[in-house]
């Protein structure tokens, strides 16, 4: 296990400030130094329908949007860049544009004389795809070292000369083969992959550099990012800015407590600089979502004194903190048992539902619940730890949620004590408040840290229940529902990913502990599946592919029979249930 005080991602985890960097221009943007954060979101067409891709780009600059990205997944998309920019520079637009490239260096190269910034991904620039996995050999692991080096030199040398930013845009989904066989389906390969093409970055002093690790699940992206800061610093680089979201978030408030349980969590410790909430709906509704998130996670202006030793556990690998079984309402919290959902109630009735609560807490005075209001009441433990009785819940109700369990779990940590953490929040029924409950809550989860939740005040108590459910959900640390991976729409969908997102909702919505991803191409459809039974993708225009894990299972199915396949599919593998 990995100590954070031998390898920190932030100087102090219980006070996170925001993580100094380069500052990047981006045309007339700025990201990261003492910029504001930036608010990014993508259209869904290509360059070439031009009409449509100016419209969508001055759509999302009318909202607030900082930086528009377009994808180009040819060479001739690239090329129709050029038409694009001149007709929203001379609608008196100055919103940056950054293309998205996938597999075409030549695309890339193109893409640099029209627009400001070019994303490239380390999983596919130079590298084959998972496909070749098995031919993998040391041997040509560090050839394609030198491949990358010899390839993307001339990327970096031209970016510089023009002016250009560049994003160096890992995506858990598209790992290269190479990496995967050097270091599996981790976060250090997603973080070597990085800086693999950061020491380029480095040997051509060039520091218009912006980084992304990102994953459709929330855990994962946490844990790159964190890493890749530690790593950073670790090998002397530049303090390189962040753009930072979770991929296939979904659509509604699945998708919004999704981001926020991956972004918030990751803005909460100071390490984004640029974000993108990634939903199933009109580019248009990222924004104000990401706006929404950025102020929620706002850091406090003070740092607060918590008295305690360093929490060292692992941040970059999960592990679920041990602890001790203690009863709450005759129901057992911590030790194996999943985190557990609780309502704020004398009692509550079981109707056997799978997304009932499962206890209820009469009080937050009431043994065996202890609860900590303030860093003095967590330092007067951690002076004191007899003070409370062994066999307790311990609750953390003060200002700033994440850093006061954390404090509180290094405090229990330092005293030898394996009592249960309940994590417990009291909220209104705003976006705001749902997106920071969920930040915090994520945050925690990741951390291993919470073996019960209670949300209080959310519209009512059932509401508060479903709420926590989804969250933890949201946050991969327990599934009560169908979970659905799905992509935002862009220029390489091959469908109608909205309305085939609905569809695929009403048919499949009821079923139990079941996960489906929802693609619209095949670029990071078997990677940022990893974690769902299932998988929608687009093959082709008008053909869809399904999967089984990573495993195409039925190929070249027209659109129109695929929902049905799809059902098929699930019933031959015995885990259909009927509405």
């Amino acid at each position: 296990m990995t100590k954070f005080s031998e390898f920190p991602y932030v100087a102090d985890r219980f006070n996170a400030v925001r993580r100094e960097t380069v500052q990047v221009r981006v045309g007339e943007a700025l990201i990261g130094g003492n910029a504001p954060i930036l608010v990014q979101s993508m259209t869904t067409t290509k360059p070439k329908d031009v009409e449509k891709t100016v419209a969508e780009t001055l759509a999302l600059a009318k909202v607030g949007c900082g930086l528009v990205r377009i994808t180009a997944p040819t060479f001739v998309d690239a090329q129709g860049l050029e038409e694009v920019m001149k007709q929203v520079r001379a609608a008196g637009c100055k919103v940056p544009v950054s293309a998205d490239i996938h597999f075409q260096p030549k695309a890339a190269f193109e893409a640099l004389k029209w627009v400001e910034k070019v994303r490239i991904n380390p999983g596919n620039f130079v590298d084959t795809g998972i496909l070749t996995l098995e031919n993998q050999t040391d041997k040509m692991f560090d050839e394609g070292k030198e491949k990358v080096a010899e390839a993307f030199t001339p990327f970096v040398q031209e970016a510089k000369r023009l002016g250009r930013a560049i994003r160096i845009g890992v995506n858990h989904g598209s790992l290269s083969a190479r990496m995967i066989y050097r270091y599996g389906d981790t976060v250090e390969g997603m973080v070597e992959s990085a800086m693999e093409y950061l020491a380029v970055c480095e040997a051509e002093h060039f520091d218009q550099v912006v980084l992304s690790l990102k994953s459709s699940n929330p855990r994962v992206a946490i844990a790159a990012y964190r890493m890749l800061a530690a790593r950073i610093k670790q090998e002397g680089f530049k303090p390189y800015p962040f753009h930072v979201g979770v991929t296939e978030a979904g659509a509604g408030a699945d998708g919004r407590l999704k981001s926020a349980a991956g972004i918030g969590a990751l803005l909460l410790d100071g390490l984004a600089d640029t974000i993108r909430v990634s939903l199933t709906e009109d580019p248009v509704a990222e924004v104000p979502v990401a706006q929404e998130l950025i102020k929620a996670c706002a850091l406090p202006s003070a740092p607060i004194a918590y008295n305690v030793p360093v929490l060292e556990k692992d941040p970059y690998h999960y592990e679920r903190r041990a602890t001790t079984p203690v009863a709450v309402s005759g129901v057992e919290i911590g030790g194996a048992n999943p985190v557990k959902v609780g309502v704020k109630a004398d009692a509550i009735a079981l109707t056997g539902e799978r997304r009932n609560a499962e206890f209820a807490l009469p009080s937050l005075e009431a043994a065996p619940v202890v609860q900590f209001k303030d860093a003095m009441d967590i330092a007067g433990f951690a002076a004191n730890p007899a003070s409370v009785p062994a066999g307790s819940v311990f609750c953390y109700t003060g200002a700033e949620m994440v850093s006061g369990v954390r404090a509180l779990a290094a405090a229990l940590d330092a005293a030898g004590r394996q009592d249960p953490i309940l994590l417990y929040a009291k909220i209104n029924d705003s976006e705001r408040d749902m997106l920071r409950v969920s930040a915090d809550i994520g945050s925690l989860v990741t951390d291993g840290l919470g073996d019960a939740v209670v949300i209080d005040g959310y519209k009512g108590a059932k509401e508060s229940v479903l709420l926590a459910f989804d969250i933890l959900q949201a946050a991969y640390c327990r599934r009560s529902k169908t979970n659905f991976i799905s992509c935002p729409s862009c220029g390489r969908t091959l469908y109608d990913i909205q309305q085939v997102m609905g569809k695929i909702k009403a048919r499949f919505g009821h079923l139990s502990d079941i996960s489906i991803g929802i693609m619209g191409c095949i670029v990071n459809g078997p990677g940022e599946m990893a974690d769902a039974d299932f998988g929608y993708v687009g093959g082709g225009p008008g053909r869809i592919t399904l999967f089984e894990g990573k495993t195409a299972v039925k190929k070249n199915i027209p659109e129109e029979d695929a929902i049905e396949e799809l059902v098929n599919l699930i019933k031959e593998r015995g885990r259909w249930q009927e509405p």
